[in-house]
């Protein structure tokens, strides 16, 4: 009775959809929620303006396979179409440049791993170590007053 017991678990299990045992990772930083906030900048500023953020992840392995799930982070453009520079934009048209950083130093521009931009690649097993983002806006630039803004896309990918 042992026997046609274990086959029918192994096909009951083998008919079940692959997505109830694929490894998946979600974010935790709510869509449309502020990366980096660089407060109050002022015209012709003589030091560049530095803030931080964070994205917060997690990461559920695959339920057959329960390792680190390898994940790779990529962040857009945004408004400027390009990485070097960005640009937060004005209502009015104006544009301030600036950029997303991996590192303290803000040496390593965060991209999609061209055009000399750097990606995020790393495991995780559940409750990911959020990615600190290095904001920069760099001196001697001249904007009205008000508000500016970017909109990046975020990636998340397993592989």
């Amino acid at each position: 009775m042992l026997r046609p017991l274990g086959c029918l678990l192994v096909l009951l299990i083998s008919s079940l959809p692959q997505l109830l045992f694929a490894a998946s990772c979600s974010f935790i930083t709510p869509d449309g929620s502020t990366l980096v906030n660089f407060n109050t900048v002022m015209s012709l500023q003589t030091n560049p303006a530095d803030a931080q953020g964070q994205i917060s992840f997690s990461c559920t392995p695959d339920l057959l396979n329960p390792l680190p799930v390898n994940y790779e982070i990529r962040i857009g453009t945004g408004n400027s179409g390009t990485f070097t520079p960005r640009q937060l934009m004005h209502s009015s048209g104006a544009t301030l440049d600036y950029n997303l950083y991996t590192d303290v130093q803000r040496t390593q521009i965060l991209g999609d791993g061209t055009v000399g931009t750097s990606k995020v690649t790393g495991n995780c097993l559940s409750l990911c170590i959020p990615l600190t983002v290095y904001g920069r806006i760099p001196t001697n630039q001249w904007g009205p007053a008000g508000q500016y803004s970017d909109t990046v896309t975020v990636t998340l990918e397993i592989n």
